[in-house]
C-alpha cells in the first residue's frame, strides 16, 4: 500500500462532501468515539447535534476533541481519511440559528437539541492506495 498526504484544501473538500463522522472525546477519564451527523458552517467549523446533558454534551464543553471522516473500500485496500483536532463548544443564541440553517440532522431521533461546534485547529488527511504489486497479487 502507498500513502499520499492530502492538502488542507483537499481535506476541507472531503469534510464538506460528507455528513457522517466520528468524534473522539474523553468521558469519565476514558476515551469514547461516537458517530455523529454533521455539517460544515463556514470553512473552519464543524457542527453536530446531541442530547442536552448527555455524555457527548458533557464531554464537548470547551474541550479539545478529535473528529474523523473517512471512506474505505470493502476490501480494505484503498480509501482516504481526514482527521481534525480542535476545540468543541456549545452553541447558543444566534449561533444556534446559524447551525439550524446548516440543516444538520440527528440520525438517532428527536431531543438532540444541543448544538456543538468544533473549531478546526489542525487538519490532516491521507489517501491509501494499493501498490501495483498488491494489485497483481504479489
Amino acid at each position: 500500500m502507498s500513502f499520499t498526504s492530502l492538502t488542507q484544501t483537499e481535506c476541507m473538500a472531503k469534510l464538506a462532501q460528507h455528513s457522517i463522522g466520528r468524534i473522539a472525546v474523553t468521558s469519565r477519564a476514558l476515551p469514547a468515539i461516537v458517530p455523529v451527523n454533521y455539517a460544515m458552517t463556514g470553512r473552519t467549523t464543524i457542527v453536530f447535534r446531541t442530547e442536552p446533558g448527555g455524555m457527548l454534551a458533557r464531554a464537548t464543553e470547551d474541550t479539545v476533541v478529535a473528529f474523523e471522516v473517512d471512506e474505505l473500500a470493502r476490501d480494505g485496500r484503498s480509501g482516504w481519511s481526514v482527521l481534525v483536532v480542535g476545540v468543541a463548544h456549545h452553541l447558543d443564541g444566534s449561533d444556534v440559528v446559524r447551525a439550524v440553517a446548516s440543516r444538520v440532522s440527528s440520525a438517532v431521533g428527536e431531543g438532540r437539541d444541543q448544538f456543538v461546534a468544533i473549531t478546526i485547529g489542525q487538519i490532516t488527511g491521507r489517501v491509501v492506495e494499493p501498490t501495483p504489486s498488491a494489485l497483481a497479487g504479489v
